[in-house]
């Protein structure tokens, strides 16, 4: 009986991580999704960021720049970043002829096409996890946008199966979100970073570029952590 409670209780661990690395996948989703709303600002600038200090060094850096960006928020903080949104992941502006839409294709296929073999492979793994994007979205399903909420989906399904002790389902979908991440996402996201970060003007953006890349970083160790975890249970 005493190592059924340890190995619940193991599971409960696990199951609040991945909850909260669900929520956190899905506000950077959102992040990337359309320039955000003065209800969305007001909501970021009333949090306690102190609250994600982690010691890692690009998160920390990244939530600084936000908490510094949204301190004057009502100085037309919206329009500002709205602009900066559109012009950098709108595909509003290019940088010396390359634009910056966070769209895989975009950065991983030379002929540039947005329906090109990087949305294929990801339209791909979607169909196997029986998901797939609603109609009327209007980006290919390699924006990382989509990516990012597809790592939050997982991180949901993973913790639904813990809880209903399904382990083996649960170290197979830890096992897929570290290859998604690994061949997914950090194939081509340096590569957007490095060009958002020569066009945006603003702090805001630029943290919450840190924050993708080192949230993403970090992210790999932790899903090493969670299957450890889990198979010792």
């Amino acid at each position: 009986m005493q190592n059924e409670k340890t190995g619940a209780h193991a599971f409960d661990e696990a199951c609040g991580v991945l909850e909260e690395r669900s929520a956190f996948y899905l506000m950077l989703a959102g992040l990337y999704y359309r320039p955000l709303t003065q209800e969305q600002i007001d909501r970021m600038a009333g949090q306690d960021f102190s609250a994600y200090a982690t010691g890692e060094e690009l998160l920390d850096e990244g939530f600084d720049d936000i908490r510094r960006a949204l301190r004057k928020r009502h100085t037309g903080t919206r329009s500002i970043l709205a602009t900066e949104w559109t012009s950098t992941f709108g595909g509003a502006e290019a940088y010396k002829g390359r634009y910056c839409v966070p769209e895989a294709s975009l950065f991983l296929d030379k002929s540039g096409l947005t329906y090109g073999p990087a949305r294929n492979e990801v339209s791909r793994v979607y169909r196997e996890q029986c998901l797939r994007l609603e109609d009327g979205a209007g980006m290919a399903e390699s924006h990382l946008t989509f990516e990012l909420e597809f790592l939050s989906v997982l991180s949901d399904a993973t913790a639904e199966h813990l809880r209903a002790g399904e382990v083996d389902e649960a170290v197979r979908l830890i096992d897929l979100s570290r290859q998604f991440v690994e061949e997914h996402v950090l194939t081509w996201f340096p590569q957007l970073q490095e060009l958002a970060l020569a066009m945006l003007k603003t702090r805001f953006y630029k943290g919450v570029m840190k924050i993708t890349k080192g949230y993403l970083e970090l992210d790999l160790r932790t899903l090493d952590e969670l299957e450890a975890e889990v198979q010792r249970s």
